[in-house]
């Protein structure tokens, strides 16, 4: 039995490992096929790409025995083998089935193993599709027929051959024939460059072989082309010995353009790039292989933590071995300390290299982030009845894995609230004098030790005014003098505060930022609102890059020890009460022409002291995004590798706790999360 549980639990993860690959990209080329409808410009090779896709998720599907993904695959492949095939028409309607079709595939494919039954949909999305594939196309007499194409050639054309021929006849393109003689020795090389030339300024309809009277060293190749340039421009792409174009058909002069090449998309750019040509082995060539192309190798992030906690456990005995070696010099045992000193130097350097490599691996892009979100962007303006541009900025960023994942729920909540209720209708904001489509800018960049997340968008903005009118009526405050806008955009993160008086199916802006504040506050990231009513709003999102190891400040206060993240720490002051000033019963320290609000961290945690404070205290000056803080402890009793264990959801509700950490020693200390303290500190004066 044991067994049997153990095999299904692997065959689900082996299965889940490709075809979440495969669905993430299906959805990515998916957006990018709805831009192509929108211009009714649609590119073959990335409906082929998504057709390829489908076809290896159903037989990913077959294999593994996973009956319901396999037939909604199936069904999703047909319609897109009609759409290949011009047997329908890319409308916006047939883009909606499909993607709908594709966000139940993910959800099913991520619900693998949780018992949910999904038949009732997936039954429902079947039927949609069939009802597209279905569609009868529009009849009448096929143009193909007066070009003049000899029958041979027409005859070798398969059916999807014969539709892209079909769709460059109707562009207005000329179509010729390329009959070019190749080297047996170099065929494979030389017939790729001619492919890869032609297809920047149009469409290589089909490649065939072809019989001549060439010498036996000689193969032959007849490839149909389809291009709005003249023959001049053509033969100039195919300039080389024997190569001989017939034109069968002619587009309109004022169609003909200068050649494309300048303005075609690199393939290592373009989403639906084709693959390079197979190489094909010279005769008498090289012996075959079975040594993989690929130099990649998918690791669980499960594996990956237990690594980095191994590492962890390394550096506290490293540290360990260290403190040994000084209480051994000063004992008097100087040779043996020297050498284990030394020895512990060494090791120290390994560890450092080893953990940056961990660290490295676990990090991946924001810009896997981006593409999740890029889809539920065009899900909701669909929904919504809006148009949205979408720009990306800094996608190549890099974050730790788990962190990505752990706010990709928030950011799917900013990016619905600001499509929903930031952008306006396309008829309001042409009212306001606004372009009728609404514009999303998604950015990250580096700060620091730190990576910032931006959504901007163009639309209404947030009413100050009846944020504080709202917050009079909840209680919030006694009175609006006072409040300053800064200030009254807070109110937005408390739990159920919304301005919205129509509540629609994704909620009104503030229903759920709370969640969205704790769920960012719990990797020890922050997040701030800036608007401007009638002109839009920006979210700002500040993460630490990673929380797997950090180097950490150890403070005591009140006879307690912290641990306080070092890329949050900003300088140390010692100071005393003499130097501290009230300002509206708050507690600020001058600093550099600035004024510095302070917290005292026994009294931020309640703590009761057993002995009265010394005259002298440190402030450490910690700050994450604009926003600075000092801290009032009692000591700094230096600077550690820590690595951050949960607390657990017991914990969670425990605010300025990020985790705890192992010292090495016996002892267990608190991290602070800096992020939540400032908030925290900033919303009630500390």
């Amino acid at each position: 039995m044991t067994n049997s549980h153990d095999e299904s639990g692997r065959a689900v993860e082996d299965f889940l490992a490709e075809a979440e690959e495969i669905v993430e990209r299906l959805n990515t080329d998916l957006v990018t096929l709805s831009d192509c409808a929108d211009s009714g410009e649609c590119d073959p090779d990335l409906l082929n790409a998504i057709f390829r896709g489908s076809h290896s998720l159903k037989g990913l599907a077959g294999m593994f025995g996973f009956s319901d993904i396999q037939q909604l695959s199936h069904n999703l492949e047909n319609l897109l083998d009609s759409l290949r095939l011009g047997k329908v028409t890319l409308s916006p309607e047939v883009m909606t089935v499909l993607f709908d079709a594709m966000e139940l595939l993910g959800t099913v494919v991520r619900g693998l193993g949780g018992g949910e039954d999904c038949s009732a949909a997936i039954a429902d999305a079947v039927a949609r599709l069939n009802a597209c594939a279905s569609a009868e196309p529009s009849a009448g007499e096929s143009p193909l027929q007066k070009l003049g194409i000899p029958e041979r050639i027409l005859n070798s054309l398969t059916e999807y051959e014969e539709h892209r021929l079909l769709e460059n006849v109707k562009k207005g393109r000329t179509i010729y024939s390329i009959h070019a003689s190749f080297s047996l020795m170099s065929f494979d090389q030389d017939l790729g460059e001619i492919t890869e030339a032609l297809k920047g300024a149009g469409e290589v309809v089909s490649t065939l072989p072809s019989a001549s009277a060439t010498p036996e060293s000689m193969i032959d190749f007849e490839i149909l082309y389809g291009t709005e340039l003249d023959r001049d421009a053509v033969a100039a792409l195919v300039d080389r010995e024997n190569v001989e174009i017939t034109t069968f058909g002619a587009a309109p002069p004022s169609a003909t353009p200068a050649p494309a090449a300048a303005v075609s998309v690199p393939p290592a750019l373009s989403p639906s790039a084709p693959s390079a040509p197979a190489v094909v082995p010279a005769a008498g060539g090289e012996e075959m292989t079975a040594k993989s192309m690929s130099r990649t190798v998918r690791v669980d992030i499960g594996k990956l933590d237990e690594l980095m906690n191994i590492v962890g456990e390394l550096v506290l005995s490293h540290s360990t071995i260290s403190a040994l070696a000084t209480r051994m010099r000063l004992e008097g045992f100087s040779s043996l300390a020297i050498e284990l000193g030394k020895a512990a130097k060494g090791l120290e350097r390994k560890l450092t290299e080893l953990q940056k490599g961990v660290m490295e691996i676990r990090m991946i892009p924001v810009g896997q982030l981006f593409e999740k979100l890029t889809r539920i962007v065009r899900k909701v303006s669909r929904e919504q009845g809006k148009k949205v541009d979408l720009k990306l900025f800094g996608a190549d960023t890099e974050l730790d894995k788990l962190i990505i994942e752990d706010i990709s729920d928030p950011m799917v909540h900013i990016i619905r609230n600001a499509i929903d209720h930031g952008l306006e209708p396309p008829g309001e904001r042409v009212a306001a004098g606004k372009p009728e489509r609404g514009t999303i800018r998604l950015s990250s960049y580096q700060k620091g030790n730190h990576v910032v997340i931006e959504v901007a968008e163009d639309g209404r903005g947030i009413n100050i005014e009846k944020v504080k009118k709202k917050a009079l009526e909840k209680g919030l405050i006694k009175t609006l003098e006072g409040v300053a806008d800064r200030d009254a955009l807070d109110f937005i993160f408390l739990p159920g505060f919304s301005t919205t008086d129509k509540v629609s199916e994704l909620s009104g802006r503030g229903v759920g930022m709370d969640v969205v504040k704790n769920n960012i506050a719990a990797v020890s990231g922050m997040v701030d609102i800036e608007s401007e009513f009638g002109r839009g709003t920006r979210v700002i999102i500040t993460l630490p890059i990673t929380l797997a190891i950090i180097k950490a400040l150890l403070v005591t206060t009140a006879g307690r020890s912290y641990a306080i993240p070092i890329t949050s720490v900003l300088e140390t002051i010692i100071a005393s009460d003499v130097v501290i000033d009230t300002v509206e019963r708050k507690e600020v320290y001058q600093l550099r022409q600035t004024t510095l609000p302070l917290v005292r961290l026994e009294r931020f945690f309640g703590i009761a002291r057993q002995a009265p404070p010394s005259a002298e205290f440190y402030i450490v000056v910690v700050g994450v995004a604009e926003k600075r803080l000092g801290i009032i402890v009692d000591d700094l009793t230096g600077q550690q590798d820590i690595v951050i264990k949960s607390l657990g959801d017991m914990f969670k509700g425990y605010r300025g706790i990020s985790g705890a950490a192992d010292l090495g020693d016996q002892r267990t200390i608190l991290v602070l999360d800096v992020g939540g303290i400032i908030g925290e500190a900033f919303r009630s004066g500390g």
